[in-house]
């Protein structure tokens, strides 16, 4: 196979349509959900992810960043392909054994599960995370040729089959009522496992011609040096992904996670175009750092610009009607409309930060990340400590549940980015793009408007009436980029058709 280095924003492109795709049936799915079975089936398979997830990094410790970097380097790729497969096998096969051990452990010294739901669904979730493991395998060798549609098409089968199995259980209990809402939390994790599996078995048919050859002792070494801050980079986000959920479950019970997963599920389309950015341009970024520099600094910078340009539009109009659209899955989480107001801030912040995570990474200074990480991680254990229980270790604290978690969450989040902003900047001399400002301004504006015209005009409510309301967001956003000559109708043109032309 050949390394794949043009078309960057066609790539780009379609690996924001998967997102888009994955959320449309993700939100179809959750729709199901949440009307039938409630915060309470959900919550299993939140804390389920969320305590199995802890521990998920022991999986790949860095191993993936760092075939990617490896074959950006050049080399004898297929040496390298034996390496990296080598290293993911002994490590995926330590995460199940280490977890195992952890569930055992905990049991011994008294700590109990929820309820037996719980019990089960942790350990086929370890299953789920097992199959996932062996997936980002083949994932990962074809992220590293940049062959982005082949990667990224098993991620379209492991959804349309998990949203799947979602509906079709949800449709169960409607059928059979008398069933424990956990019990379908528990069926909803074989959903997850039987998508898992799919994906795996079409990873396994797209890469039939890889070739590999016997990873070398040096090269072994070489790749567990590199290696070494990624993992830690890996704990941080192993952290920031799964300790909410797992102090949410501890210290109140499966239905406050529910409601929080069900939230942290609205926003994964914002969140997620982090890892479409990163699947594209770290591959790009590590190609370029040695051949061009100029292109190295311009994929950083294009890549934040459009980032910034399509996710504030999406994340200004669901804060601005973050009630109403609570209420098109269920009533009760209206409540929680501070939690996905927090959360949709973080995102902003979390999509931003991709590409300078990326750029350092890929400039051979992963150390950079992992202090930023360091302080991150840190502090957003802390934090949740002092924000989700109302007391620990009979010391009061602020039992803020939720809220919280997603302040924890956010405020974590913003040490590690200014932190890592101001690192990229005295290393390699990358500089804030100041258009960003023009799009928040732009997004303010139209965002204001929005919530004058809800209020006082017309209350959109209904789902075709939201449709409605996000149509003139946008041409008020789009008109003002316009009028500030931050976008150009030829740019918007162009954009439009490479969103258009996948293929």
């Amino acid at each position: 196979m050949k390394i794949e280095t043009e078309n960057l924003t066609r790539k780009t492109a379609f690996a924001l349509f998967y997102n888009i795709f994955s959320a449309a049936l993700g939100y179809v799915a959750l729709f199901y959900v949440m009307r039938s079975v409630g915060q309470t089936g959900w919550g299993i398979v939140g804390s389920a992810m969320g305590l199995v997830g802890l521990l998920a990094i022991l999986s790949d410790l860095g191993s993936s960043s760092t075939h990617v970097k490896k074959v950006g380097e050049g080399g004898d790729i297929e040496k390298k392909n034996g390496t990296y497969i080598t290293l993911k096998l002994i490590f995926t096969n330590l995460f199940v054994v280490v977890t195992l051990l952890a569930i055992y452990l905990a049991n011994y010294l008294g700590f109990k599960f929820e309820s037996e739901y719980l019990r089960n669904a942790v350990i086929l979730m370890i299953f789920y995370y097992y199959l996932f493991s062996l997936s980002k395998i083949f994932k990962t060798i074809l992220r590293a040729y940049m062959k982005t549609s082949h990667a990224l098409l098993p991620d379209f089968v492991r959804v349309i089959v998990q949203d799947i199995f979602l509906i079709v259980f949800s449709m169960y209990w409607i059928i059979n009522p008398s069933a424990p809402p956990e019990k379908i939390g528990v069926l909803f994790v074989y959903g997850y496992i039987i998508a898992a599996f799919a994906q795996l078995l079409t990873f396994i048919f797209i890469i039939r011609d890889l070739k590999v050859k016997k990873p070398s002792i040096e090269l072994i070494k070489s790749y567990l040096i590199f290696s070494i801050p990624l993992i830690f980079l890996g704990v941080v986000g192993t952290i920031q992904a799964n300790t909410d959920k797992a102090m949410l479950q501890f210290f109140w019970n499966t239905r406050e996670v529910g409601a929080y997963f069900g939230i942290q599920k609205l926003i994964v389309p914002l969140t997620t175009l982090s890892t479409a950015l990163n699947f594209v341009i770290f591959p790009a970024q590590s190609h370029n750092y040695n051949r061009n520099r100029k292109r190295f600094m311009e994929i950083t910078y294009t890549a934040e610009r459009y980032a910034s340009l399509l996710i504030l539009p999406l994340i200004s109009f669901i804060f601005v009607l973050a009630p109403e659209v609570l209420n098109l899955w269920k009533k009760s989480l209206i409540p929680y409309t501070t939690v996905l107001r927090i959360l949709l801030i973080y995102s902003f912040f979390y999509v931003l930060n991709t590409p300078y995570s990326s750029q350092l990474v890929s400039a051979g200074h992963p150390k950079e990340n992992l202090k930023a990480g360091a302080v991150q991680a840190i502090l957003n254990v802390v934090l949740n400590a002092i924000f989700i229980p109302t007391s620990l270790l009979s010391i009061p604290l602020l039992g803020m549940k939720s809220v919280g978690a997603a302040l924890a969450t956010l405020l974590s989040l913003l040490a590690g980015f200014f932190l890592l902003r101001f690192r990229a900047y005295k290393i390699l001399g990358t500089k804030f793009n100041r258009k960003i400002l023009l799009h928040i301004f732009a997004s303010f504006l139209s965002g204001s408007f929005l919530y004058f015209l809800n209020r006082y005009v017309y209350h959109f409510v209904r789902f075709y009436e939201l449709a409605l309301a996000a149509v003139i967001f946008s041409l008020i956003y789009i008109g003002l980029l316009l009028l500030m000559k931050e976008l150009t109708l030829k740019e918007l043109e162009k954009i439009v058709r490479k969103l258009l032309n996948l293929h």
